[in-house]
């Protein structure tokens, strides 16, 4: 764990996406454990920024505007993540809009499989969950513990809804310009998240520098000490911004808590940079 002065949590998911705690929350546990600077990157949605911001404010800790998309690049789910977007960017909102209601419609089509599965969900009861944020399967997991129609999140995922399993509904994504285009237009810094081993090929790396990628998300869960020196090396050598974080939602999740997985401040600063 790197929690040492000056560290940031780039990566943080609020209950306005997939996660459980409210932004003002996240806000405060990151001040509480001393880290510098936080972003709540929250899937499809800005819904939390100006929550977070405000919260950011009362507890003396930088709070970095972010968001999450994602992509496919030959047929490969890619996350990209957006840094210091205006959230208020009239045309941001309305694509997030389609987004949101297409994710409505997937949500709808999972609750039809795991019915004929004998698992018996309504959609009113998901979208509670998801409240105001973007419906995911991270709700439907969670309504299928709460029921005991499961006895764990990963079995959820691991018996119906991860790709190959029954219940599996692909969700709608943006191409991967509209999206990189779409950060650039808001004022913000597309960066490639936890890229893992697909960052050593060429070809694909060179699709995501192409389509107008500025870092690289090198410190994550996901990946181990060699691949992230891979990536810091490749982003070194290619002039990209280099940043990290704990993608927490909640310990279920990935066993990883708040500044588990953290940033030197020096990529806070590089990203400003790159909008200046």
């Amino acid at each position: 764990m790197n929690r040492e002065p000056g560290r940031c949590d780039l990566h943080l998911h609020s209950y306005y996406s997939d996660g459980t705690s409210a932004p003002a929350d996240l806000v405060k546990r990151a001040a509480a454990i001393g880290l510098a600077a936080i972003s709540v990157t929250d899937h499809d949605t800005l819904e939390g920024q100006h929550e977070a911001r405000q919260a950011g404010i009362a507890h003396g800790i930088e709070v970095i505007e972010g968001i999450e998309f994602s992509v496919d690049v030959e047929d490969l789910e890619t996350h990209i993540l957006g840094y210091l977007i205006d959230p208020d960017s009239k045309e941001l909102a309305e694509r997030l809009s389609e987004l949101g209601e297409a994710r409505v419609e997937r949500a709808r089509e999972i609750v039809r499989k795991l019915q004929t599965e004998g698992l018996y969900l309504s959609i009113g009861e998901i979208l509670e969950k998801s409240g105001s944020g973007t419906v995911g399967r991270p709700h439907i997991a969670k309504a299928l513990v709460e029921r005991g129609l499961v006895n764990s999140y990963q079995a959820a995922f691991g018996r119906y809804l991860c790709e190959g399993r029954p219940c599996y509904v692909p969700k709608t994504v943006l191409p991967l310009e509209q999206v990189t285009e779409l950060i650039r237009d808001a004022g913000g810094v597309a960066i490639w998240a936890h890229p893992g081993d697909r960052v050593n090929d060429g070809r694909f790396l060179g699709k995501m520098l192409d389509a107008g990628i500025q870092g690289l998300e090198a410190y994550h869960p996901n990946h181990g000490t060699s691949v992230t020196r891979t990536i810091m090396a490749i982003a070194e050598s290619s002039g990209l911004i280099i940043t990290g974080g704990s993608d927490f939602h909640f310990i279920e999740a990935k066993q990883v808590d708040i500044g588990d997985v953290t940033a030197p401040y020096s990529s806070v600063i590089a990203l400003r940079e790159a909008v200046i």
